[in-house]
């Protein structure tokens, strides 16, 4: 597993520069947009550019780990090796994707027994991606590579927290979330981004709910390894996805999780 896992990082470090040409060859193209919720007035957006791109990155996955499995957002998952797996989030935002806004992005990640070791945010608009190999993680850009590390304040007060509950929680219990954090807390819809910042050490938490396991697995490895922590709000593995907290520090994680045992569920996936 050790030679296979260094095949896995280079493969995710070069990966983004075929995305990047990939949607640039293709960006002049007419865009198609379908609403794949079946709930009334739901909406949850799907366009013909996420399914191109999850057609784009299963394909490169099967020439390099033919016998690893697959799991995405737009097609069946591929059933294969079961303690190999690949997870893909083709664009992450594409509510910020349809409305020309540059902080969606393509989410990879590499699971190996339950736990997601490799991930890879790559923000084609922006020109830069995250990236994590064993023991650290990186953001480059325009071919500057920088080591990733988050913040140490631990102090509720002075912390900086973004998140976005994405409908599963009431107005007025979000009201009383907020309340909790007071000044400090801001709503944000920039996916990814959200934890993206936080790995830079540019804002201290991020909490979210209603994350399905692509949404997050690429991005637990990259926070971790940038010296932060990520579970969902019952200080349980973040893998399964549903309510996240990801912190740049423990001391502010569990402050944090304190404040939020009243709003956690138990049966949330």
């Amino acid at each position: 597993m050790k030679r296979e896992k260094k095949r896995i990082y280079n493969f995710l470090n070069k990966i983004p520069k075929k995305l990047n040409k990939f949607f640039k060859d293709r960006s002049s193209s007419s865009l198609v947009v379908n609403n794949k919720s079946s709930k009334g007035n739901d909406y949850d957006p799907v366009t013909n550019f996420d399914k191109a791109f999850e057609r784009f990155i299963r394909i490169e996955i099967n020439k390099k780990f033919p016998s690893h499995s697959i799991i995405g957002e737009e097609f069946k998952d591929k059933k294969a090796d079961s303690e190999k797996i690949w997870s893909i989030d083709p664009i992450d935002g594409t509510r910020a994707f349809l409305i020309g806004a540059p902080t969606w992005s393509n989410l990879i990640s590499f699971t190996y027994k339950n736990k997601s070791i490799f991930g890879l945010a790559n923000f084609p608009e922006l020109n830069k991606f995250y990236i994590n190999n064993e023991n650290k993680a990186y953001v480059l850009k325009n071919k500057l590579k920088k080591t990733l590390k988050c913040s140490k304040i631990t102090s509720l007060v002075k912390m900086k927290i973004i998140g976005n509950f994405h409908g599963t929680l009431s107005y007025e219990k979000q009201k009383k979330v907020i309340k909790k954090f007071g000044w400090s807390f801001r709503l944000a819809g920039f996916d990814a981004l959200n934890y993206c910042l936080l790995a830079e050490g540019r804002v201290d938490a991020v909490i979210e709910a209603n994350l399905k396991p692509y949404d997050i697995l690429p991005l637990i490895p990259i926070i971790k390894n940038s010296g932060g922590v990520v579970t969902n709000w019952r200080n349980e593995s973040a893998e399964k996805g549903g309510q996240i907290l990801a912190t740049s520090n423990k001391t502010l994680h569990n402050k944090i999780l304190k404040l939020l045992k009243p709003f956690s569920k138990k049966n949330e996936i």
